[in-house]
């Protein structure tokens, strides 16, 4: 009797082991882990501090690309794939607004780590939260960059915009921004140069 008892307990406990890891592997879902950039031009409007309050993305007319796309954004991006933004985007209205979507990924803003100018580069990182069915919530940095590059004498500005998810726990001293700006700068010369 007590050995027919003990044989029904393990295989009850088999059973049950059994079902929670399919249930478990039937809902298993991984964070965001990638990156992209997109690069264009926008109507920058800075404070007396040179801090961004307000990017009108709309001048961009063929729409805005994903480049060097790496990680899980990588089997979602095709040639035709593009990167839909809120224009004009008001720093001071990001909390709990979708700011951009790209092939059913969408970004809900959070916070303002870092906005300043440094030179003639100016840079805004903005946090949020990247959202996609097929992945768990992942809370993501949105890295805007102008590049100091004037049209027309206005304040139209090329700039790239760095996606990275997860967030990376640090923001670059304003050194680091400075020297990433003039690369970005240097960049954005080489690419003109290819293009002609």
């Amino acid at each position: 009797m007590l050995k027919k008892a003990f044989t029904t307990a393990i295989l009850l406990c088999v059973s049950l082991s059994m079902t929670l890891s399919m249930s478990a592997n039937a809902t298993l879902i991984n964070g965001i882990n990638g990156s992209f950039d997109v690069f264009g031009i926008g109507n920058t409007t800075l404070n007396a501090s040179g801090e961004v309050v307000e990017i009108d993305f709309s001048l961009n007319n063929f729409g805005l690309r994903p480049f060097i796309i790496t990680g899980d954004y990588l089997n979602y991006f095709d040639i035709n794939t593009i990167f839909t933004v809120k224009t004009p985007l008001l720093l001071n209205d990001i909390v709990g607004n979708v700011l951009w979507t790209v092939e059913g990924f969408n970004f809900t803003g959070s916070s303002i780590r870092g906005n300043a100018t440094v030179g003639g580069s100016t840079g805004v990182y903005i946090i949020g939260n990247v959202s996609h069915p097929d992945f768990l919530t992942t809370e993501t940095e949105w890295f805007f960059s102008t590049q100091g590059l004037v049209n027309n004498a206005k304040t139209v500005k090329s700039f790239s915009s760095t996606i990275t998810s997860p967030a990376p726990s640090q923001v670059p001293e304003p050194g680091t921004l400075a020297l990433l700006g003039l690369g970005l700068i240097s960049f954005g010369f080489s690419r003109n140069k290819k293009a002609a």
